[in-house]
């Protein structure tokens, strides 16, 4: 099977990291400032070999998910309202730029007030940072909608529930999958940087602890593997988004 110009390029992008790794520590000579790539790597293996590594990566994938799963369900709500009106989306556009500006360590001291320690803090900073993103997406979608569309409906008695499925929701799809797509990188992110603030469990939590015991190698295996996983889950719904919104895309036609 012949390797694309393109992934041959890519591949060489990892080497040529690989060995920039290498030499800056190298040139750092302290596995207490910058370790090395084998360092780093052995870290992982041992935490895979012993199973954990799954653990932690399951517990923030949980929190990661269901943060996003409820932004959709809200985001879908509201950005569809809004979208229908443009005075409601003018009045909500201000509250939403703020709750998207708010910067995550912001939104701790009433988070702790309310839950404590825990996944429930997580979850909801997840929430809040993807569900500005969410509502937009979908408003900009119910906007798109072509308006003679809906007047030759409205010309033919079309049911509003037939509205809804063929012109509502074939305008907003790939709006949705788009917010989507965006989102996945930033739930991962905004999971492990609140595990680390507020969390008892999950790969956050493990990247506190190592700092915390100066343990350098393992803060930087921790964080490499957040990094991969994080990639190859962008990545598989980027493959499925394609696929599907081809076939979507063409039914919708």
């Amino acid at each position: 099977m012949m390797i694309s110009s393109r992934s041959k390029w890519f591949l060489f992008g990892i080497v040529f990291l690989i060995c920039l790794w290498y030499t800056v520590s190298f040139l750092v000579g302290s596995s207490l400032i910058f370790p090395s790539p084998k360092l780093v790597f052995a870290q992982i293996l041992e935490v895979t070999k012993t199973g954990q590594l799954f653990l932690y990566l399951w517990q923030t994938f949980y929190k990661a998910f269901l943060g996003l799963l409820l932004a959709l369900l809200v985001g879908l709500f509201v950005g569809f309202i809004i979208g229908l009106s443009q005075k409601l989306y003018e009045l909500f556009r201000p509250i939403l730029m703020i709750i998207r500006s708010v910067p995550i360590v912001s939104w701790l001291s009433s988070v702790i007030l309310l839950w404590g320690i825990g996944w429930k803090g997580v979850v909801f900073i997840v929430f809040m940072t993807l569900l500005p993103t969410v509502i937009f997406n979908i408003s900009e979608g119910v906007k798109s909608v072509d308006v003679r569309l809906l007047e030759m409906a409205k010309i033919y008695s079309v049911p509003r529930k037939r509205i809804f499925q063929k012109i509502y929701l074939g305008s907003v799809l790939p709006f949705l999958l788009s917010a989507i797509n965006v989102s996945i990188g930033t739930m991962w992110k905004a999971a492990i940087v609140s595990e680390y603030l507020i969390g008892d469990s999950g790969l956050g939590v493990q990247i506190f602890q190592s700092k915390f015991y100066i343990d350098t190698p393992r803060v930087f295996a921790f964080t490499l593997s957040a990094v991969i996983f994080g990639l190859i889950f962008e990545m598989i719904f980027s493959w499925l988004w394609e696929r599907y919104f081809g076939e979507k895309g063409d039914r919708v036609t």
